[in-house]
């Protein structure tokens, strides 16, 4: 099958290839100005100076790393029941071992957003990141070469969430516009609009088998739409002032809410059955994210099977919420615990991310910090202070390579390096 190009990805792909045979002028010299002409390239875009040795040098990482993923898994096949096996599916299992702790100084720091940078999606294969910002605009950047690669326009109002379906394929977001829109990565282009709130969509995410989105909205309630139909299935009601965040659990049975109400609640999706409502915050809930709790090599492949059962994977589940309260707490969520509240920032936590090995929570704040909680020890084990010149509003760690991005409301986005 041919590769099928847009005609921005055609004139990006002819300037890098341009800009390169200009710069290998001892040898290149006559192909360079043969290749300007069949190309028509009329002027050179400055941007794509040294872009294609950057886009190869992505693509020597990318193809080591499938390497190695195919290493283990080959090593996982070979393997035959017991600790052998065990292990082979920890060592593919906790691919979040490349996915460390954000360290200072920032690696790159991406600007070019015209108001405040208010959500991030890490793409789970490449190394592309999508922002969205108060500019009512979503960005798309390459993390590794800290290269601008194009602007997705269409929402009317601020961006306030964008995310990744499970395969990179598709982009959703939305919108104080009353909206959320689905995106096409090979495209670009917007391929469906959901309307059916009746104020801002607070934050957006894709359920298992990416053929479901979930919304929150100010509206007070979460609805699921059908991909296929753009059509709402189910509307969950219960929350009492603005629902801010959702988060889907690791066995994909639940989502969890936080809301302006200052609870959390716990939805079984399937039936929209209310199971648990967690209180304890004592302003609104900013932020929430489900994760696992530390496993050994026994346990994942206990997990890993077709057979598991909801009891066991429920057994395992973390969540985590940041408050405007200033703390962090951690819960058991189907049994209503709290299990520890961290104290570490000054000022509104505005996003957090359970660390998937399960033994950290990383959270941002209007006290421009990164603080990463260690939960066994129940302290603050590192922070990066002054991370952002103004609050920082977005987290999102890649599943793929060790960085984690931030944006604030300073516009720009920093990248951090992961160790």
């Amino acid at each position: 099958m041919s590769l099928l190009l847009t005609d921005r990805q055609k004139s990006d792909l002819n300037n890098a290839i341009f800009d390169y045979l200009s710069s290998q002028s001892e040898v290149f010299t006559q192909s360079a100005l043969m290749f300007k002409q069949e190309a028509g390239i009329v002027n050179a875009d400055p941007s794509a100076k040294g872009l294609l040795a950057k886009k190869w040098i992505s693509v020597v990482r990318l193809q080591k790393k499938i390497m190695e993923l195919e290493v283990k898994l080959e090593q996982a096949h070979r393997s035959e029941g017991g600790v052998d096996a065990a292990a082979a599916v920890t060592a593919i299992g906790t691919s979040g071992d490349i996915r460390q702790l954000p360290k200072p100084p920032a690696k790159h720091c991406l600007t070019g957003h015209r108001l405040s940078v208010t959500a991030l999606a890490t793409h789970p294969v490449y190394s592309l990141l999508a922002s969205g910002s108060e500019d009512c605009t979503i960005r798309l950047w390459d993390h590794e070469t800290a290269q601008y690669e194009r602007t997705l326009k269409g929402h009317t109002g601020p961006v306030t969430s964008v995310a990744f379906d499970s395969k990179g394929l598709l982009l959703a977001s939305s919108s104080a516009d009353m909206s959320a829109k689905l995106w096409d990565m090979s495209s670009f282009a917007c391929t469906k609009t959901f309307k059916g709130h009746d104020h801002t969509v607070s934050s957006v995410l894709f359920l298992p088998g990416d053929d479901r989105l979930a919304t929150c909205s100010r509206d007070q309630t979460i609805k699921l739409w059908d991909l296929s139909s753009g059509y709402c299935v189910r509307t969950f009601s219960g929350h009492t002032d603005w629902v801010k965040c959702v988060s889907i659990s690791v066995d994909g049975v639940y989502i969890a809410s936080g809301s302006s109400d200052q609870s959390i609640m716990i939805w079984e999706f399937a039936s929209g059955k209310l199971v648990q409502t967690l209180r304890g915050h004592e302003h609104v809930v900013e932020a929430v994210s489900y994760g696992r709790k530390p496993v050994d090599a026994a346990t994942i492949v206990a997990l890993s099977s077709p057979v598991r059962s909801t009891e066991i994977m429920s057994e395992y589940s973390y969540l985590a919420s940041g408050s405007r309260d200033k703390t962090v707490k951690l819960w058991d969520p189907l049994k209503n615990a709290c299990l520890a509240t961290f104290t570490c920032h000054d000022n509104w936590v505005r996003s957090v991310l359970l660390h998937p090995n399960g033994k950290y929570i990383i959270s941002c704040s209007d006290d421009k910090s990164i603080r990463v909680v260690d939960i066994k020890e129940a302290r603050c084990i590192r922070t990066i202070s002054e991370a952002h010149n103004h609050f920082v509003t977005s987290l999102s760690l890649s599943k793929g390579y060790p960085v984690m991005a931030s944006g604030g409301v300073d516009k720009a986005i920093c990248i951090w390096s992961c160790s």
